[in-house]
């Protein structure tokens, strides 16, 4: 399995803006200027996090997109596969039931399917708010910054 940009890009802006109040709202340009993401990369991103109703958005003068709901309650799986799909490893153990002629006699599935479950385990474990801790606890400032 092998996650793209769009995922790491789609982490890093969530924790962008999990990193502020929860009633702020926040622009394409703010969150931009703190991860080094295009503005028309970000608005891309975002429709999918939207999508999967991870985000909100409000329009005006004081607009901008915030959580959907609190970062305790988004993990990280939600958000990679809201902008990847599927976390499986494989075609055959993927949600959507996509399966080749052979998966009945498949002799590997069952190791597919174990790591599926362990990334999904894994990916779900840990939530939007416990990155937020992390960068906290790290010491820099209220705002990450990432250089791509």
């Amino acid at each position: 399995m092998r996650i793209s940009t769009r995922g790491v890009y789609a982490l890093e802006a969530m924790l962008a803006l999990g990193s502020h109040p929860a009633d702020e709202r926040v622009s394409v340009r703010e969150i931009s200027e703190l991860t080094g993401l295009s503005d028309s990369y970000l608005e891309q991103i975002f429709a999918l996090l939207k999508k999967s109703s991870l985000l909100t958005s409000t329009r005006g003068n004081r607009g901008g997109y915030f959580l959907a709901r609190p970062a305790a309650q988004i993990s990280i799986g939600d958000i990679v596969r809201a902008a990847e799909g599927s976390l499986s490893p494989v075609a055959c153990t993927r949600e959507d039931g996509v399966f080749c002629e052979v998966y009945k006699a498949c002799l590997t599935r069952p190791v597919w399917q174990a790591m599926g479950q362990e990334i999904d385990q894994f990916f779900t474990g840990i939530t939007l708010e416990d990155l937020c801790l992390d960068y906290q606890k790290s010491g820099q400032d209220n705002h990450p910054e990432f250089f791509i």
